[in-house]
């Protein structure tokens, strides 16, 4: 089975060309591999090389200066091809995004441009924002910033060169504010043939969790304790409700991952229906292909039409975020009826139905807001 372009206006794009290249080449077969040992740092060296690190970032920046719909590709194609790589590949943008928006010019001189190429790469944690109880904050010291608290996960952290970390301002006394503050720091190197734990003075990192789903992404645990973080490495301070609402914008769009993990699914069910001579798996295919085709073009115009005016964006939060629903739905739909028409090999660890399965609903629950959790258990509900 391979996997290729699904629009029409970017196949043969060379940018899409290398990116598609590299996932039928390497990223498809080893993708179980990486599913159940982990993912190396040199896979990411190669997928860079490619030019899907840059490809969003402006060309004056050394990026790709690409289209949206040719980042979305992109991201379908290597998350089709194997959804760990794409994970640890997608949680890179964010923090490069930040520091090619900060004003900190000599921090964005150290790393963008090797931000940008993928040749350093780049973490983030932030989702522990959306709690309505904090376990982790930032406090002003008189060199810079304090980090006390624990991040239950972040993923790629042993792989990283610098990871994004965001909190809440915790003030003199002790009391939260509400502000956001944006640093980058250095994760100590690790040898991962040797040690899945590190710890140094005010950090202590793994060991590495035991996830059923993207078990590969190498996700760790971390805890500070009074860890100090000179102020030349501050990326941005902004208040609470600006962060949340930026966040809540994008959060509501539909992730191209999904839909690159249903193609992947919909492409593999073809294969089963053709080889087995299945007549319902040949109709079921086409039905959620119907589907697919018609919800993706719907997500991406809300998404572009969002992107390009600020008032439409929020003006459409909820029916974005109904979209989304929807495609989280057909991802985990997509992978049922590849394991229905697989049958009991779907089950067993070499087979792509099972990490598939096991993909589709880990994009439930990743980038989760409590809007979409609510859309998505109304749909489970038939709540309409």
């Amino acid at each position: 089975m391979n996997i290729g372009p699904a629009d029409p206006a970017v196949a043969g794009l060379p940018s899409i060309d290398l990116v598609n290249n590299f996932a039928n080449a390497v990223l498809l077969p080893n993708a179980n591999y990486v599913d159940q040992h982990g993912i190396e740092r040199s896979q990411l060296n190669e997928l860079a090389a490619t030019g899907a690190f840059g490809l969003p970032f402006p060309i004056d920046a050394g990026g790709g200066g690409a289209q949206p719909s040719v980042v979305r590709e992109a991201s379908e194609l290597i998350a089709g091809a194997c959804a760990t790589t794409w994970f640890c590949f997608g949680q890179h943008r964010g923090p490069t995004t930040a520091l090619m928006n900060s004003a900190n010019t000599e921090l964005r001189n150290r790393w963008l441009h090797k931000m940008i190429s993928g040749e350093a790469l780049a973490g983030i944690a932030f989702a522990h924002l959306r709690r309505a109880r904090q376990a982790f904050w930032i406090s002003e010291h008189a060199h810079g910033w304090r980090l006390d608290g624990s991040l239950d996960w972040v993923t790629t952290w042993p792989l990283t060169d610098v990871v994004l970390v965001q909190g809440y301002l915790r003030d003199a006394n002790g009391q939260q504010r509400d502000e956001i503050i944006s640093v980058l720091i250095e994760p100590p190197r690790v040898d991962l043939d040797r040690q899945d734990r590190t710890e140094i003075d005010g950090l202590t990192a793994g060991p590495q969790l035991a996830l059923a789903a993207m078990g590969g992404t190498r996700t760790w645990p971390v805890r500070f304790d009074r860890y100090l973080v000179p102020a030349s490495q501050l990326v941005s301070r902004q208040s609470a409700a600006d962060w949340a609402l930026t966040n809540s914008l994008v959060a509501a769009d539909a992730n191209p991952a999904s839909f690159g993990v249903a193609r992947a699914c919909l492409d593999v069910l073809a294969d089963v229906s053709a080889s087995s001579g299945q007549e319902s798996a040949r109709r079921a295919t086409e039905a959620l292909r119907a589907e697919f085709d018609n919800l993706r073009s719907a997500a991406y115009a809300a998404t572009d039409a969002a992107a390009a005016d600020r008032d439409t964006a929020i003006a459409t939060v909820d029916a974005r975020t109904g979209l989304r629903a929807q495609a989280l739905d057909l991802a985990v739909r997509t992978s049922t009826a590849l394991i229905v028409a697989s049958g009991g090999r779907a089950l067993t660890l070499s087979n792509d139905a099972q990490r598939h399965a096991r993909e589709a609903l880990f994009m439930m629950v990743q980038g989760q807001t409590s809007d979409l959790r609510s859309q998505s258990l109304g749909m489970l509900t038939w709540e309409r």
